[in-house]
């Protein structure tokens, strides 16, 4: 209990200073601070901190559903040409919404410093890239499909770009 307790104080005692760097990392400030918040609070943190029954916080995975989604159409947008197979356009969206590059993005964009997760909430590929995915859905949610696509071709894709030079 003490644990969930420690969760509990520290959700509370540095939200506030999360957000900032999350809205830093975006580059503006997201309308709903909910929702917000929820983008950067996985699973495990949640489940603990909502034990105390003090009261309730949302994890992310919800939020990277939609961000997955939308990171597939925007892709599938950039990608499209009249020419283009199927195939390729498949090929051309494996190589950046897999969870290894996603993950590798997080971490680059020090997604991990703001998020509120518990010692196994991170472990795995796909931790990083639910984080990512969950990002992209607060921003939808705040400020529409346009700022995903904005967001995703300064982060996601001006990076692949440099790195295929």
């Amino acid at each position: 209990m003490i644990m969930k307790q420690m969760r509990y104080q520290l959700y509370h005692q540095n939200k506030q200073e999360r957000l900032k760097k999350l809205y830093e990392i975006i580059g503006y400030p997201l309308r709903d601070e909910m929702i917000a918040l929820t983008s950067i609070t996985c699973s495990n943190f949640a489940k603990e901190y909502n034990e105390c029954k003090i009261d309730k916080i949302y994890e992310h995975d919800g939020l990277a559903v939609v961000g997955d989604a939308i990171l597939k159409a925007c892709l599938s947008i950039d990608f499209f040409t009249p020419e283009i197979t199927e195939g390729e356009m498949t090929d051309l969206k494996k190589d950046i919404e897999n969870n290894a590059v996603l993950q590798k993005l997080g971490y680059e964009m020090k997604l991990d410093e703001v998020l509120f997760y518990s010692n196994t909430d991170l472990q795995g590929k796909k931790k990083m890239a639910t984080a990512v995915e969950a990002v992209i859905g607060a921003i939808y949610f705040s400020h529409g499909f346009e700022a995903c696509q904005a967001f995703i071709q300064d982060k996601i894709m001006v990076k692949r770009n440099d790195q295929n030079r």
